[in-house]
């Protein structure tokens, strides 16, 4: 049994007080969307080749090498923001924006959906999301996205053969999975991990400045705080071979209360969940990010939009919100610092610890959204 870190009791308070309206003739239901950029697609094109980051296109034959790939693949070929995660619904989603979308790819972010509930229309049931952000300092060495997607590639193996687990022990297994893969000769990444169940309860594990929220009423009403050694060095994952190992390797335990948070909060429908790297949290102040929400909720209630049924408007909330958050999140980047208004969180943070860094961060940016439903006994 795992116990949030007493730094996410208060967080957690309004969300155990919740009362589970699922019942034995109700369940949750889960629409999801999912968006993402890498740090080198437009409008911050380095350039004119993309770069090919990790497994894709790899063509190894060594060791599991094409297995990751094959994942990664997969994971790319899904409508990312513009459609949502539905062969039924798939949105503005077509072969051109598919290309382009993998054409860029995640940078050295990556993420994993597992959707538990094969037998599914337009919706999930019972699913485990996951986010990693490769960390970039290993660039010199090795490719820094080999391992936050094998990461994510273990996850879902690990996920999709036990899915009772706990977050955080499935992500435990991956990490011990990439750490004798061969075909990641090191890296580290933060990451962040739920499931999400037809009760309606998350459960949930993270490590480092990725995170999760959760908003109730377009308000957020539960954050992870981020994880940090010091400024701009989060908490990770790491794998690390003996020939590589100095004094200013880190490597954190995700089984240790001081280095991951686990979590476990009741939803209500309506509730949305959020799941992001840092390239969003860096640059966009997390007021911004009901403002969002609400802008996208103001925009489904136009009477143009009224014959949507409650479960396309679930669907289109997750989408619509996960690729503007990626996009808001992206402008934030071309930020100066000497525009008005408001500074973006990585400005505020370098300047509370005594650097000199004004407007945004480019970064890659990933975000995978869960809007939380109710479905009746005799319901389709």
């Amino acid at each position: 049994m795992f116990h949030p870190s007493s730094r996410l009791l208060r967080q957690l308070e309004p969300l155990a007080r919740a009362l589970n309206p699922f019942t034995s003739q109700s369940t949750a239901t889960y629409h999801i969307g999912l968006s993402y950029a890498s740090k080198n697609s437009p409008p911050f094109v380095s350039s004119p080749h993309p770069f090919q980051y990790g497994f894709a296109n790899r063509q190894s034959s060594s060791g599991l090498a094409p297995k990751i790939t094959s994942f990664i693949e997969d994971s790319l070929s899904r409508p990312a923001g513009r459609g949502e995660l539905s062969e039924a619904a798939i949105g503005g989603w077509d072969e051109r924006i598919s290309l382009e979308t993998r054409k860029w790819g995640a940078g050295e972010d990556f993420f994993c959906v597992v959707d538990l509930d094969y037998a599914r229309a337009q919706y999930a049931r019972q699913l485990h999301l996951a986010i990693a952000d490769g960390v970039g300092g290993w660039g010199d060495t090795v490719d820094p996205s080999l391992f936050s997607q094998a990461l994510m590639y273990w996850y879902f193996r690990h996920a999709d053969r036990n899915s009772a687990l706990h977050p955080r022990e499935i992500l435990e297994s991956a990490h011990q999975s990439v750490s004798t893969d061969p075909a990641v000769p090191a890296g580290s990444a933060p990451a962040c991990a739920v499931a999400l169940g037809g009760d309606g309860i998350l459960r949930g594990i993270n490590m480092g400045d990725s995170g999760c929220w959760v908003l109730r009423q377009g308000e957020i009403v539960f954050s992870t705080p981020a994880g940090t050694h010091y400024f701009n060095c989060p908490k990770q994952m790491s794998k690390i071979p003996q020939n590589m190992v100095t004094g200013r390797m880190l490597s954190d335990r995700i089984n240790d209360d001081s280095a991951a948070d686990s979590f476990t909060a009741s939803l209500l429908p309506g509730d949305v969940v959020v799941l992001y790297t840092d390239g969003l949290s860096d640059n966009v102040p997390s007021s911004h990010v009901s403002l969002l929400h609400k802008q996208i909720a103001n925009l489904l209630s136009l009477p143009s939009n009224t014959l949507l049924t409650a479960e396309e408007r679930e669907g289109e909330m997750a989408r619509l919100f996960a690729d503007v958050l990626v996009g808001y999140g992206r402008m934030a980047m071309a930020r100066t610092g000497e525009e008005p208004g408001w500074k973006t969180p990585f400005e505020v943070e370098a300047l509370r610890e005594g650097y000199k860094f004004k407007g945004g961060k480019v970064d890659d940016i990933a975000v995978i959204t869960a809007v939380v439903g109710e479905r009746g006994e005799g319901d389709t």
